[in-house]
């Protein structure tokens, strides 16, 4: 017999999930053969963020052993999102990495660091590496195999008087994951919980880029206008760019697997494309030496500070910059060199 799989979301007072998620929770759930558990009580009278350690043994003792979805209730889930449960086992425990944002730090320091190290002393483990804080946001795992393991993180609830400081749920399960389980962390693709307070320009929008927003802080003022249902023909997050609507007309539902933009000079067509076509593969060039040039950058051409204008493009791509390929062309007078001796 096929394990339940379910959604389990807290959806605790005052911020309870609004309309738009909701929505989209239910028909994630009905595309992917889940069952959407809405905990809209306190399961302890603990912090939300302890809250959450207390989900897993819950949706045991509803439906018995089980694949679990948890979910904050800020997150929109796009109308063709493939289901995460395919991805992994049970056995397994999925999450998305925090680190999302190149203008933050994304070396082995870091307030994530200082957040796991200060955990893991006050509840005498290991502090798990800096890179492996996840997003929050969502946690798949079986219940069978990790209950005994959100038990173990239960009981430093008192010896830590239940503090909320320093990332609490991340770092307690990171830490407890490293120390207990380190072979079956797996990382989602972060398509699965894209950070909208790392993506401002896309959390403005509301034609979603990717499979799953999450409105953390500010952005959250953005969750009801934004499309989680996709259209037909689909939306574009910049409907003016006319040889995205040539290409669509060209292509259906039937993408290439790669495409060249050729030279890049504004992010809109990639983005585009690479929004629409989940799969696709988008290719550009870049050089100094610029085959046309848009007026708004001569100064950088000129004052050879051209790399930012690629650095603000592959930004605006976000998570989807994954896909896209960069072709460097070389300028005309350039020696070719051997790569070694």
């Amino acid at each position: 017999m096929e394990m339940k799989r379910v959604i389990a979301v807290l959806d605790l007072p005052p911020r309870r999930a609004s309309q738009n998620v909701r929505e989209s929770y239910e028909a994630a759930a009905k595309r992917w053969g889940a069952e959407v558990l809405w905990i809209d009580d306190h399961l302890q009278p603990v912090h939300p963020f302890w809250q959450k350690m207390f989900v897993c043994d819950h949706v045991h003792q509803e439906f018995g052993p089980a694949h679990v979805l948890q979910l904050d209730n800020d997150m929109l889930i796009r109308s063709d999102c493939p289901s995460p449960f395919d991805l992994l086992t049970p056995k397994q425990f999925g999450m998305v990495a925090e680190r999302q944002s190149a203008n933050n730090r994304i070396d082995n320091g870091g307030w994530q660091q200082r957040a796991q190290e200060i955990w893991a002393k006050r509840c005498g483990v290991r502090p798990a590496p800096t890179w492996l804080h996840p997003n929050g946001g969502l946690y798949l795992y079986g219940t069978e195999m990790y209950g005994p393991m959100f038990a173990r993180i239960i009981r430093h609830l008192i010896p830590t008087w239940g503090a909320s400081d320093q990332a609490t749920d991340e770092s307690l399960i990171v830490n407890q994951l490293y120390n207990d389980h380190p072979g079956y962390i797996k990382f989602l693709p972060p398509d699965f919980n894209v950070s909208m307070i790392y993506s401002a320009a896309w959390a403005i929008n509301p034609v979603m880029q990717s499979y799953v927003y999450h409105f953390v802080g500010r952005s959250k003022a953005h969750i009801d206008a934004c499309h989680w249902q996709r259209r037909v023909p689909p939306e574009l997050p910049f409907p003016g760019n006319a040889e995205t609507q040539e290409l669509i007309q060209r292509w259906g539902n039937d993408p290439p697997a790669e495409y060249d933009i050729g030279p890049i000079f504004t992010p809109q067509l990639a983005a585009n494309l690479l929004a629409i076509y989940p799969d696709l593969i988008v290719t550009g060039q870049w050089s100094d030496e610029l085959d046309q040039l848009d007026r708004r950058m001569c100064s950088h051409t000129e004052t050879g500070s051209s790399h930012l204008v690629l650095t603000r493009f592959l930004l605006q791509l976000g998570v989807n910059a994954r896909r896209f390929r960069l072709r460097v062309k070389e300028d005309a007078n350039a020696t070719p060199q051997l790569a070694g001796t």
